[in-house]
């Protein structure tokens, strides 16, 4: 690792890392002030990082070793000591904005549940797994967004499980054919489809049902957030997390106008359509920064 790096390169380093992606997520942030900006581009990188080591096949070497050094890196930025430029972003952004360290240490997991591939018996279980790979990154987006509370917990806590839930069905096609299946072991079962058939581009009535159950489920979580009891001061401050759920709310819809093409290579919402979903979302009456 490069030592003596400024805060200002480590900063930089993470936005680089964070643009690469095209992610949804930058689609939803993008008018942030600009130190919260930093911080979520610091967050980002490093959980893209970590996905990384479980989901990345160029990725060589004892991926639980290198997880194990991730979470160095994670103790090292809240000791303000490491050398890696995304630790040295994440140490400033996680002092400035007083954010969990529990938070990264749950995310990290639900990565180790992904390089564990054990098969998920039980919708509790993948719920588990939804709040650890994405409602964490709800409560440090609220976090930077300096809100706090019970009902600001619930909050993320619901939209990322609908998030997540989202990708676990647009991905299924795409999962299995890797190996993976996230759908509980228990849902398969009643609806009498196999984890063989997943990897197929055909889909019976059978897997539209079980989709279009997951479709039902992810809906109810964002609807469990629209409910938390909230403040107007609030709700304008989330108005970049109700972006983001907005654009996943548009791809399951989408997903589902389609007919659950799920087996099929993973539906994608162009970058203009995020934008444009994220931007009526910031933009709606009462809206602040």
């Amino acid at each position: 690792m490069e030592c003596g790096l400024s805060l200002r390169d480590a900063y930089a380093h993470c936005g680089r890392v964070a643009r690469a992606s095209g992610s949804s997520f930058l689609a939803a942030f993008w008018l942030f002030p600009r130190a919260e900006r930093q911080a979520l581009h610091a967050i980002y990188a490093f959980c893209r990082m970590a996905d990384d080591i479980a989901d990345d096949e160029s990725i060589r070497g004892d991926r639980l070793l290198l997880l194990s050094r991730w979470h160095r890196v994670l103790d090292e930025a809240y000791l303000g000591t490491s050398d890696h430029p995304v630790g040295i972003a994440l140490g400033d952004a996680v002092a400035r904005f007083r954010l969990s360290k529990r938070w990264f240490e749950d995310l990290l997991v639900g990565v180790e549940m992904d390089l564990y591939g054990a098969p998920i018996e039980r919708f509790v279980e993948l719920e588990r797994y939804c709040y650890c790979v994405a409602s964490t990154i709800g409560l440090l987006v609220v976090g930077v967004r300096g809100l706090h509370g019970d009902a600001i917990r619930d909050y993320a806590v619901h939209m990322g499980i609908g998030v997540q839930l989202t990708n676990v069905l647009r991905d299924v096609g795409e999962d299995a054919a890797h190996g993976r299946v996230y759908l509980a072991r228990e849902d398969l079962l009643r609806m009498q489809v196999t984890a063989e058939s997943l990897r197929g581009a055909a889909r019976s009535d059978a897997h539209r049902l079980l989709f279009a159950l997951y479709a039902e489920r992810a809906r109810i979580q964002f609807e469990r957030a629209e409910a938390a009891p909230l403040s107007a001061d609030e709700r304008r401050r989330l108005r970049p997390v109700e972006a983001l759920g907005a654009i996943y709310r548009d791809l399951l819809d989408t997903l589902q106008v389609r007919g659950f093409p799920c087996l099929e290579p993973s539906l994608r919402l162009s970058r203009a359509r995020r934008m444009a979903i994220a931007a009526r979302a910031w933009l709606a009456p009462g809206a602040v920064a």
